[in-house]
């Protein structure tokens, strides 16, 4: 930018101010810090959706591994084991002494509603990691892409303000 100087009649240069002003550099500081942690809320998100999917698949491809979750949920509530008499005095197989005591073990393969309850579980468990990287990338790329929602905001309100 030239300026004239009234006593001379030359131009002259106007120097602009070379720092930025404190408030622009925070903002500008401060935007970079957001779309880096929208960047990485975004890869994170990504990262437990795949980790989510390779699970749900080696589920599918491998239905007994959710034996081991069978397993402690039945060490842990001994629903198998309390349902036993209820299944039997529905089936009229009231049995008395030792044979009674030994039945746990030999029915423990057929019918165990810690199965079907470590199935529920799971997939719920799938569900809520599925859910919890959905919102991740959703939010990490709302944070990453910040500054383009608020230009285009800002550019939509003076679309507005010229029609009125």
């Amino acid at each position: 930018m030239y300026k004239f100087d009234n006593n001379n009649e030359q131009e002259t240069e106007v120097s602009k101010p070379s720092a930025m002003s404190l408030n622009e550099t925070s903002q500008d500081v401060l935007s970079i810090v957001v779309r880096m942690c929208g960047l990485l809320l975004l890869f994170i998100g990504l990262w437990i959706a795949i980790q989510t999917f390779s699970e749900a698949l080696a589920l599918y491809k491998e239905p007994a591994n959710i034996e081991r979750m069978a397993t402690a949920i039945e060490a842990g509530s001994n629903i198998d084991k309390s349902l036993i008499p209820i299944r039997d005095s529905l089936l009229g197989e009231d049995e008395t002494g030792a044979e009674a005591d030994s039945r746990p073990e030999i029915k423990a393969d057929g019918f165990r509603i810690s199965y079907f309850i470590a199935w529920v579980v799971d997939l719920l468990l799938l569900l809520l990691m599925a859910r919890i990287s959905i919102m991740a990338v959703k939010t990490g790329g709302e944070l990453a892409l910040y500054d383009a929602q608020v230009k285009r905001l800002a550019r939509q309100i003076v679309q507005a303000r010229k029609k009125e």
